[in-house]
């Protein structure tokens, strides 16, 4: 279990870099006929513990299920933030998938969809999918797929990074800041 939890911890911190999204909405930009939206977020995510937002579903069978072993599979039900606290304003979920999808454990495919809850942006949705690289310090770029309400026919771009990690009494926390161009 303490091999899970570590190694989980180790993928989820690295792998899911992506779900944080932006805590303010930059003015709209025009771009020849096309609007720009920048939302900034923090996406919360806790792995292990009673109120564990990510779990590990499926995998090879006779292997650990963990964030770097090839073929885990895992859903996740996360709290998405104006800022890096649990405390910051809610401001929606993001719910989806996550594949380990590299032999090496490396990468992992995200889909998620990211339901608003905020005055703004209240009941519309963005569709989110894309490749995490965990070993890399960079953010990863995740496609925007689509959306619903406000973000009707959304493409775009969402960049995913950690921005932080703890463990504090069994429970790890990762915190992943996104932003979203529209």
């Amino acid at each position: 279990m303490a091999k899970l939890t570590s190694s989980l911890f180790l993928v989820l911190l690295l792998v899911l870099s992506m779900t944080a999204f932006l805590a303010q909405a930059a003015p709209f930009e025009q771009v020849g006929s096309k609007k720009i939206i920048q939302l900034n977020y923090y996406l919360i995510e806790i792995t292990s513990g009673p109120n564990a937002t990510l779990v590990s579903v499926a995998g090879i069978a006779g292997k650990l299920w963990a964030p770097n072993t090839f073929g885990t599979i895992f859903v996740g039900d996360n709290l998405l933030t104006e800022g890096p606290s649990t405390s910051s304003p809610k401001v929606g979920q993001v719910r989806g998938l996550v594949v380990v999808s590299s032999k090496d454990g490396s990468a992992n495919y995200i889909s998620s969809s990211i339901t608003f809850t905020n005055r703004e942006y209240n009941g519309s949705t963005l569709q989110v999918q894309g490749t995490f690289n965990r070993n890399s310090r960079q953010p990863s770029l995740l496609s925007i797929i689509g959306g619903t309400g406000k973000f009707e026919g959304a493409k775009g771009s969402a960049f995913l990074q950690t921005y932080s990690s703890s463990i504090t009494m069994s429970i790890t926390r990762i915190i992943y800041k996104i932003e979203l161009y529209k």
